[in-house]
């Protein structure tokens, strides 16, 4: 029988806080928000929703080596590194989530 998500996230982490402070390791904080408000908000999500976000979080990090080089990457691939870089192009894509970006990288096929 699958676990739950509650059993899963207690299983590798031992609890949900050690969760969450996995995720913001890994996470960059949004302007508006102090550390304890960021943490309070993470961990009223589910342990489901945690797992999906330190996975992806983890991938961007393993694959690209970070937010900014992944977004320097989708620059690259789209204007080509002969050509000077696109700012417009940059500043939307740093508007982005994560996710939205690795999907805009699993889409153009970008390898790490």
């Amino acid at each position: 029988m699958k676990k739950t998500p509650l059993q899963q996230t207690r299983e590798r982490f031992g609890s949900k806080d050690k969760l969450v402070e996995q995720i913001m390791g890994l996470i960059r904080r949004p302007a508006n928000l102090t550390k304890d408000q960021l943490k309070k908000k993470l961990r009223a999500q589910s342990n489901k929703k945690l797992a999906i976000v330190l996975g992806r979080e983890q991938s961007l990090k393993e694959r690209f080596g970070g937010r900014d080089k992944l977004i320097k990457t989708l620059a690259d691939s789209r204007t080509g590194s002969k050509k000077s870089e696109d700012k417009g192009y940059i500043q939307r894509l740093d508007k982005l989530s994560n996710g939205q970006l690795l999907d805009i990288a699993r889409r153009g096929k970008i390898a790490s």
